[in-house]
């Protein structure tokens, strides 16, 4: 059965959205490869070959969202929204169409409030759509897109928020694209005709060189001709600007870039030096790559992705496959990896597996995204003063980079220094049920560890993949040792950092940091410096935690915003 697009939005908002709270996923300086692997997975994933125009298409995209990082301290505060286009223009008709094409766009955070510098609602947010174009707020996205003819359905001021029905529903807009509005119509109506004039004007001039024409004719076609140059060239070159405004490129390099200043250069000819120096004007210093002109552009076809086809990535499991459709075993291993631009976590094997529909998985991702989302609200709420019980704040949440366990035994083993003990030897730690399968013992943990150590599990998974390859490769004294830094850090920092941040910093991404600090900083790695070296490692992962911090107001300009209620910082060069 057929999904319509009030479903595929529902479903959308389900995995990346809570109640009506503005969720944003934090990416650190040194992070950059995971935003690259969430825009694979979002431009040309039906390619059977990435072809240069893909890849550069990817890297547009890439260099224009990671570069707002300039707003949020170098920390990229991001989240991803779907535009679903229908050539339906009934309301009704609209979301209930099963035919449609679906756009990605990246939302990045620019403005915060006045008195509320975690509160990004009402005030300008960024959007990258998959051409790379950046439009500064919601509204320049709407009135200015490339989208296709129709009508458009996206998430409400570009946000995923959920409904309080019992059903659970979504807040949707409906829109004209730009493409719909007769401006449009009137400029392709126009590009017609000039194309059509041009020819036409071309032909008296062609038979000249054979044989005699009347000069009516002639001058007739001249002035048809240059009447089309300058139609051309004026297009052109707006084509250009447009790119320009919207932090396109207009490199030669770029095959759209490349056909507009090919109707520049061959509206130049018509026009003469006069009309190109004021055409040219709009692009700057690019100006001269019109002189170098040699080959002709092929026009660029904007990549969309229907509601029917194969799976390839996370993306089909949303609009391509329905329900009940069964998912093999290849299916779900190049799934998992995909997974990441829902679950914003390099490790969703065991999520994929546990599935066996798409109807499953999509469940599956939604229950665990809530519960991160969960996680984050209650632990906010906890954290905050009585006084601002009522005050809104963006959710962050932060990147869970911790690998599948055989990812991780095999970087550990690439430290020559570290010798492979063959087994895990942690008995206290870990033990089998009766089934054979590998379990954490809880009771044990918080009493040797702390209540707040089993509190902020929060995936059991996760830690017993970190556990079982420390257990490879350390002894049980060594891991005793990281454990309790793991809990001194929790006990001693994380309520701070999570006010702050205004995000959940589970126990297992804390062990797995203070390892990866160790293994950086500490190479020798024997137990008596790990203990000598306590403060300087508990230091080093709390900087790296409060590195996320958005708002840094000592190497960042404060600025007032223009066009909302808020302002932004701007980080000094």
């Amino acid at each position: 059965m057929s999904r319509s697009v009030y479903d595929v939005q529902r479903d959308f908002a389900l995995s990346s959205g809570l109640r009506s709270e503005i969720i944003w996923d934090a990416l650190s300086a040194d992070q950059a490869d995971v935003l690259q692997q969430k825009i694979a997975n979002l431009i040309g994933v039906h390619e059977a070959k990435i072809t240069r125009k893909v890849a550069r298409q990817r890297q547009q995209v890439f260099d224009n969202v990671w570069q707002q990082r300039k707003y949020t301290n170098d920390v990229l505060l991001s989240a991803i929204i779907y535009v679903l286009v229908t050539n339906e223009t009934d309301p009704e008709l609209a979301m209930q169409s099963t035919s449609f094409t679906c756009h990605p766009v990246i939302r990045t955070r620019k403005c915060v409030m006045e008195e509320e510098e975690d509160n990004s609602d009402c005030c300008c947010m960024i959007f990258i759509d998959e051409h790379g174009r950046v439009y500064a707020n919601w509204r320049q996205y709407v009135y200015n897109n490339t989208l296709p003819k129709g009508t458009m359905i996206a998430p409400s001021q570009g946000i995923y928020r959920l409904t309080n029905d019992v059903d659970t529903g979504v807040h949707l807009m409906m829109h004209a694209t730009p493409a719909s509005r007769v401006k449009c119509k009137v400029l392709k109506a126009s590009d017609t005709v000039a194309t059509m004039g041009g020819l036409a004007a071309s032909l008296p001039v062609a038979a000249a060189l054979a044989m005699p024409v009347a000069p009516p004719l002639l001058l007739g076609a001249t002035v048809v001709g240059v009447t089309a140059a300058a139609y051309s060239t004026v297009r052109s070159a707006s084509g250009l600007f447009d790119r320009h405004r919207y932090g396109q490129s207009n490199s030669l390099c770029d095959n759209e870039a490349r056909n507009s200043w090919l109707g520049v250069a061959g509206g130049v000819v018509g026009l003469g030096a006069t009309g190109a120096a004021n055409a040219l004007s709009v692009v700057g210093s690019e100006a001269h790559a019109a002189a170098q002109l040699a080959v002709k552009g092929i026009n660029v076809t904007s990549i969309v992705i229907s509601g029917t086809g194969v799976a390839n990535s996370a993306y089909d499991l949303y609009l391509k496959i329905s329900d009940d459709e069964p998912l093999s075993g290849i299916d779900l291993l190049q799934l998992a990896s995909s997974l990441i631009i829902f679950t914003h976590s390099i490790n969703n094997l065991r999520l994929a597996i546990e599935a066996t529909n798409a109807s499953d998985l999509r469940y599956a991702v939604r229950n665990q995204t809530s519960k991160i989302f969960g996680q984050i609200a209650n632990e906010s709420a906890m954290l905050q003063s009585r006084d601002a019980a009522t005050q809104k704040f963006d959710f962050v949440r932060t990147l869970n980079d911790i690998p599948y366990k055989e990812v991780l035994l095999s970087a550990l083993g690439a430290y020559k220094h570290l010798s492979d003990l063959g087994a895990a030897l942690l008995p206290h730690l870990i033990s089998s049920n009766e089934a054979g399968e590998t379990q954490l013992n809880v009771e044990f943990l918080a009493k040797q560890f702390g209540p707040k150590f089993v509190q902020h599990i929060s995936n059991w998974n996760n830690l017993l993949d970190v556990l079982l390859a420390l257990g490879r490769y350390f002894s049980e004294q060594t891991v005793q040792l990281l454990m309790q830094l793991t809990r001194s850090f929790l006990e001693q920092n994380v309520d701070g950092i999570e006010c702050t941040l205004k995000t959940f910093l589970s126990t297992e991404a804390v062990l797995y940091r203070i390892l990866m600090e160790c293994l950086r900083n500490y190479k020798d790695f024997t137990l008596e410096l790990l203990d000598q070296s306590r403060e300087p490692i508990l230091a080093g992962v709390a900087t790296y935690f409060e590195s996320l911090q958005p708002n840094n107001t000592e190497n960042c300009r404060r600025i007032k915003c223009k066009d909302c209620p808020g302002f932004y910082h701007l980080k000094e060069k």
